[in-house]
């Protein structure tokens, strides 16, 4: 594995190494504790695309490395959202369920196009990513959540799913 010699690879690994963290924070059950570390990851994800760009230092480890602390991040949130939040769940499940179809729809043909996961660090993705994280990062703290604002988080991952798919 490359060295960890940029500041984004740093932040990235950074990413990695709060998870064990957060997955203590679960375990206890303690989440508004969890949703502010998840923030705090959250950070150090715009950080480090940022700062690599800005420095001229993106590589293609540093991206593969950035998509991997994502999907860990992201597969932790539901995990977590699912065990803290079930009546989350339980209210959204059809639509929660059509969302998980279209996700891993997206990740299959991400390998079948390039053999691979796809890192494609689309705007829209990104966007996407954003408000979903503020989403769940709300959700774990106070506990509750605005129907109206989990369709329109969703519709905004369906449009960028979409995007990712053309």
């Amino acid at each position: 594995m490359p060295s960890l010699r940029s500041t984004a690879d740093r932040l990235t690994a950074l990413r990695l190494a709060l998870l064990p963290v957060l997955w203590v924070l679960a375990l206890l059950r303690l989440p508004v504790y969890l949703g502010i570390g998840v923030a705090i990851a959250g950070l150090t994800d715009m950080l480090d695309g940022y700062l690599a760009r800005r420095s001229r230092q993106s590589t293609p480890f540093g991206s593969h490395f950035d998509s991997i602390a994502d999907h860990l991040l992201s597969a932790s949130m539901v995990i977590w959202l699912f065990w803290l939040r079930p009546h989350f769940f339980r209210e959204q499940w059809p639509l929660l369920l059509l969302w998980a179809g279209i996700a891993l729809s997206v990740l299959l043909v991400g390998w079948i196009k390039f053999r691979r996961f796809g890192d494609l660090h689309l705007y829209s993705a990104k966007a996407a990513a954003i408000l979903g994280n503020l989403f769940g990062i709300s959700l774990l703290i106070f506990g509750t959540y605005s129907p109206p604002v989990f369709y329109a988080v969703l519709a905004f991952c369906f449009v960028a799913a979409a995007e990712t798919l053309i």
